[in-house]
């Protein structure tokens, strides 16, 4: 079996600041992630993805990962590119077969023995059926309007499943409906072969990736890559790419393991009134 490559997303926003701002956790979330990805990989296939300029906090927090493995994104111009770029970078070190998966920074966890399990489970099916992306999908708490929800063929436990319906950040009583449908919260915890994930850019993409590819190898890379990032309009992984490709996706369910986003919904009452 190929070991995976792990890629923590961490350029969206500072989480310990969204920590600091919760009274769900205490701990370094970005810390934390960079641990539960050591429990299923060796460090040297961690890589991260944070945004420029860097700051001494998020150095701590990376310490323990190669220098080549920090990935910086000259702006943060949507999820869709941090993932791109990590993709761009690792193409010459992976394998179109390698099983590469994506981790989060902004989300805590309580049991990470379950997380352990679902995310070996998922490199495990990446490794058996390399052509699908594969989801984890956490049973909802209750109606939240800043997750996605995907909404399974079957509702299987612990196979992976097609996705009828993907659909990103809907309203309150839309999310209600597809949690009655059965939807699952998207974690935004995914991954697939290093070919299957390229497949998700369309396309439309060709011209960038082809841009961005030419930066990455160029002598002056800081200068080149700052120039390509300010002609990109921002592309949202999952609104623009996942729910439009639903063919291509299977989702495994997360078993209960205290996953809770670090975002709150629009609605904090909406919780309790589900």
């Amino acid at each position: 079996m190929t070991e995976p490559w792990c890629v923590i997303l961490a350029s969206r926003e500072d989480p310990r600041r969204s920590a600091q701002q919760s009274a769900l956790n205490k701990r370094d979330p970005l810390a934390a992630t960079v641990r539960r990805a050591a429990t299923v990989t060796p460090l040297d296939r961690i890589a991260a993805v944070i945004a420029a300029p860097t700051n001494p906090w998020w150095q701590s927090s990376l310490k323990e990962l190669a220098p080549r493995n920090l990935f910086v994104q000259p702006e943060h111009r949507g999820t869709a590119y941090e993932v791109l770029l990590a993709l761009l970078l690792l193409e010459g070190r992976v394998s179109p077969a390698t099983p590469v998966f994506f981790l989060p920074a902004d989300h805590v966890v309580d049991d990470e023995e379950v997380m352990t399990n679902a995310l070996t489970t998922m490199i495990e099916w990446i490794n058996e059926e390399p052509g699908p992306v594969y989801l984890l999908g956490a049973l909802p708490q209750g109606p939240h309007d800043q997750l996605g929800y995907i909404v399974p063929w079957h509702d299987a436990i612990l196979m992976p499943t097609g996705v009828y319906e993907f659909v990103e950040r809907p309203d309150i009583r839309l999310a209600r409906r597809l949690i009655n449908a059965g939807g699952l919260w998207n974690t935004f915890i995914f991954g697939g072969s290093f070919a299957s994930l390229m497949r998700l850019f369309p396309p439309r993409f060709d011209g960038i990736v082809g841009a961005l590819r030419a930066a990455l190898q160029s002598d002056q890379i800081e200068v080149d890559l700052v120039r390509q990032y300010d002609r990109l309009t921002p592309v949202d992984f999952s609104q623009d790419l996942l729910a439009r490709q639903t063919d291509q996706l299977r989702v495994l369910r997360l078993l209960r393991c205290g996953w809770w986003p670090l975002k709150s919904p629009t609605l904090n009452r909406s919780l309790h009134n589900a």
